[in-house]
This record gives structure tokens, C-alpha cells and sequence, in this order.
């Protein structure tokens, strides 16, 4: 199921549709929506694909992205799983872009930052963000197929009204 999205935050408009890939979950849209409220400000980039001239040399795609004045990669986000070979290879590829995994539960971001402590050079490199306790399934919760969000959203905190339900979440970074 798509999500039309109709966001009013930070004192801005946007219209915004997230289509899955066949193999995304609800919850995969839900991450990636989260993602692009915290990062707002950089105007991400939602469907980027093998078109887009600053991931000509990838061989893979991020879930969302953002671009500086360049055209240059700026910001890359994962959601949800990522493989430890694609996260390394990120670390290499962007030695100036910021890397950032956005996860569901604060268990998977700290399981997360262990394994890239023990697996990569560079693990530092890598931004954990992560919901705490249940809120990410009572954000789940409010998403429809047309979704209304209206608030504020950056760094780390979400403060919105989806869909007339308020939600206050700030999430932890690992």
C-alpha cells in the first residue's frame, strides 16, 4: 500500500507519495516517512534511482538521500535493515557525506552500532537513530494511504498531529 502524504511542518508545504519497492513492508514507508520529517530541512530526495546522476558509480540505492548546491551526495539514509558490505562501503564512497540508519526499536540500534564497532573501520562515520519504546508502532498506527501531518520535526524530535493523532516521539541515536 502507497502513502499519499499531504505534510505541513516547519512552516512548510509539501506533497509527498511513497510507493514500495516489492519488497518493503508498511513499516519500511513508515521508517522512510519518518526520515524525511527529521530531515526536512535537506529536502530529501525519496526515490532516487539509477538515473540520478550523483549515484551513477553505486551500484546500489539509499532509501532516501539529499543533495548539496553540487549535486553531490550530501546525506544518505537507510531504513530498517542494511547489509554490513553496503554500510562499508558507504564509509569509503562519502568520506564528507553524513550516513544515517534509521531503526525501529532502540534494541535493533544498539545491536546495530555493536556489530559495526566490531566490523568496521570507520563505524563512527555511521548515524544511528532509533524510536524508543513502542512509538514507532503508534506512529505506524496513525499512517494511512492519505496521510496528514502537520507540526515540527529535526535533529532527533517529531512533534506532528498525523492523521488528528498527536505524536510526540524523540529518538535516540546510537
Amino acid at each position: 500500500m502507497k502513502i499519499r502524504c499531504d505534510l505541513h511542518l516547519n512552516g512548510g508545504a509539501r506533497k509527498l507519495v511513497l510507493v514500495p519497492a516489492p519488497h518493503e513492508s508498511f513499516a519500511h514507508l513508515a521508517l522512510k516517512l519518518a526520515a524525511y520529517l527529521l530531515f526536512w530541512s535537506e529536502d530529501p530526495v525519496v526515490q532516487a534511482g539509477v538515473k540520478t546522476p550523483a549515484l551513477a558509480d553505486y551500484e546500489f540505492l539509499p532509501d532516501l538521500m539529499a543533495l548539496d548546491e553540487t549535486g553531490a551526495i550530501k546525506l544518505w539514509i537507510e531504513c530498517g535493515s542494511t547489509t554490513m558490505h553496503k554500510l562499508k562501503k558507504l564509509t569509503r564512497r562519502l568520506p564528507q557525506g553524513r550516513i544515517v540508519v534509521m531503526k525501529e526499536t532502540e534494541r535493533e540500534g544498539l545491536r546495530l552500532r555493536e556489530d559495526l564497532q566490531a566490523r568496521l573501520d570507520r563505524p563512527g562515520r555511521i548515524e544511528i537513530m532509533a524510536w524508543p519504546g513502542n512509538l514507532f508502532q503508534d506512529w505506524v498506527s496513525t499512517l494511512q494511504e492519505r496521510t496528514e501531518v502537520y507540526g515540527e520535526s529535526g535533529g532527533l524530535l517529531i512533534n506532528v498531529v498525523a492523521n488528528e493523532r498527536p505524536l510526540v516521539a524523540e529518538l535516540k541515536r546510537f
